[in-house]
C-alpha cells in the first residue's frame, strides 16, 4: 500500500469507517468532530493542501464533510459519484458501507458494499475486519468469524481485528475460543482495557473466580474500572473469602454511587459473614429506606436482627412481610426464632406451625417443631435437677 493510500486510509477510518465494539458488544461512539479534524489536518492529507487531488478523491472527501454535519442523502450521491469516476476506488465503499449498516440499516446494502471492498482488496485485512463486522451486527456469526479469522491472517497484529473476533465467538457460545481471541488483542494492546474485561466477564461465567480477578484487577490498576466492575470484583472476592477486600471495593463504589443497590446488599453480606450483625442490619435498613416493600430484604433484615440480639424488631420486621405475603414460611421462622432466643419455645412452636402451612417451608418447619420440642425437654429436667438440688 503506497504513503498515499494509507492516510487516505487514516481518513476514512477516522470519518466514516468501521466503528469497533464496546465490551459488551455494542458500538462504540465514532470520533468526535474535534478528533477528526485534528488529525485529518495533521495527516496531510487534507483536499485544500493537496495538489493531486484526483476528481473522485474530491468526491469522496465531499462526501465525508457531508457525513460529518449529518446530511446523509448528499453523502451518498457523493460516495457514488467517487465511485463512478474511480470504479477501483475502494474507500468510498467503506463510507457506504457505514451508512448503510449504522445509519439507515439497510444491512443488505451494506453488505454489498463491504462485499465488495473485500474482493476488490483481497489482501487488505481492514476489508475482512469491516466485513466481518457487518456480518455480527446482521447476526451471521460463523461468517463473522470466519471472515475475521482472514483478517488476522492477513494481519496478525490487528489487536482490535482480535477483540470483535472475541465477541463473534462468544455469540456463538464459543468460550475458550473468544478467551484466546481476547488473550491475543491484550498482548496486542496491554494498556487499552477491553481485552482485559472481556476475559474477567468469561472467565467470570465460568467460575474461574482467581482468574477473573486477575483480569479485572488489570482493569481497576489502570484507572478505568466502572462502578460495575469494582462491584463485581468486590462479589469475586466475597466468593474466595477475602472480605477485607470485597469490604473495601463495595465501599468504594457506595461512596461515589450510594444508590448502588447490587453493592450495598453485598456488603451487608460481607458484615453478615464477618459477623458484624449491626453493620448487617444498617445496610438492609438503607436499602430498605427507598424499597419499603421488598420482602426480600425484609427477611434478610429480620435475620440480621435476630442476629443482633434486637429480637423485638426482628419480630416487628417479620410481621410487615405478613403483611405483604400472607403466609409466608420465612417470616414465621424469623418470628419462631426471635422467640425461642427469648426462650419461649412454646411461642416458637406456635409459629413454626404456622410455618409449616407454607409448602416450600413445611419439612424445614416440622424439623423446627422437634427441636423446640426438645428444647423444651431440656429445659424441664434442668428445672427438675434445680428444684431437686433445692431439696
Amino acid at each position: 500500500m503506497t504513503k498515499k493510500t494509507m492516510l487516505v486510509r487514516l481518513s476514512v477510518l477516522l470519518v466514516v469507517g468501521f466503528v469497533g465494539l464496546g465490551v459488551s458488544g455494542c458500538m462504540t461512539a465514532a470520533p468526535t468532530t474535534d478528533e477528526v479534524t485534528m488529525t485529518i489536518e495533521g495527516s496531510g492529507v487534507s483536499s485544500s493542501q493537496r495538489t493531486d487531488v484526483t476528481p473522485a478523491e474530491k468526491a469522496y472527501y465531499s462526501a465525508t464533510e457531508f457525513y460529518r454535519v449529518r446530511e446523509l442523502g448528499k453523502a451518498i450521491e457523493n460516495f457514488e459519484k467517487a465511485r463512478e469516476l474511480d470504479p477501483s476506488y475502494v474507500d468510498p465503499l467503506y463510507g457506504l458501507g457505514r451508512i448503510y449498516l449504522v445509519d439507515t440499516q439497510e444491512f443488505q446494502k451494506a453488505l454489498e458494499m463491504y462485499e465488495l471492498a473485500r474482493d476488490r482488496a483481497p489482501n487488505d485485512s481492514y476489508s475482512h475486519a469491516s466485513l466481518a463486522y457487518a456480518y455480527f451486527v446482521m447476526g451471521r456469526y460463523q461468517e463473522s468469524v470466519d471472515t475475521y479469522v482472514e483478517a488476522v491472517q492477513l494481519d496478525p497484529d490487528d489487536a482490535d481485528a482480535f477483540l470483535n473476533l472475541g465477541y463473534a465467538y462468544e455469540k456463538m457460545e464459543m468460550d475458550l475460543a473468544a478467551i484466546e481471541a481476547y488473550r491475543r488483542a491484550q498482548e496486542l494492546m496491554p494498556d487499552d482495557t477491553r481485552g482485559s474485561q472481556s476475559l474477567a466477564h468469561l472467565y467470570y461465567r465460568a467460575g474461574i473466580y482467581d482468574q477473573a480477578i486477575t483480569a479485572y484487577e488489570k482493569v481497576r490498576v489502570r484507572g478505568a474500572a466502572s462502578a460495575y466492575t469494582l462491584s463485581t470484583l468486590g462479589f469475586l472476592y466475597m466468593k474466595i473469602g477475602d472480605l477485607e477486600m470485597a469490604e473495601n471495593l463495595f465501599l468504594s463504589v457506595l461512596q461515589q454511587t450510594p444508590g448502588d443497590v447490587a453493592s450495598r446488599a453485598n456488603l451487608a453480606g460481607v458484615y453478615r459473614d464477618q459477623g458484624k450483625y449491626l453493620k448487617t442490619v444498617e445496610q438492609y435498613e438503607l436499602l430498605l429506606e427507598n424499597r419499603p416493600d421488598d420482602v426480600s430484604y425484609l427477611l434478610a433484615l429480620a435475620d440480621a436482627y435476630n442476629e443482633a440480639g434486637q429480637y423485638a424488631s426482628a419480630i416487628t420486621t417479620a410481621k410487615r412481610v405478613l403483611v405483604l405475603r400472607s403466609g409466608s414460611g420465612s417470616a414465621y421462622l424469623a418470628w419462631a426464632k426471635a422467640l425461642e432466643k427469648q426462650g419461649d419455645y412454646e411461642g416458637a412452636i406456635a409459629r413454626l406451625k404456622q410455618a409449616k402451612g407454607d409448602p416450600e417451608w413445611r419439612s424445614h418447619a416440622l424439623g423446627e417443631i422437634e427441636r423446640q420440642l426438645q428444647l423444651i425437654e431440656i429445659r424441664e429436667q434442668k428445672e427438675a435437677r434445680e428444684r431437686w438440688n433445692q431439696g
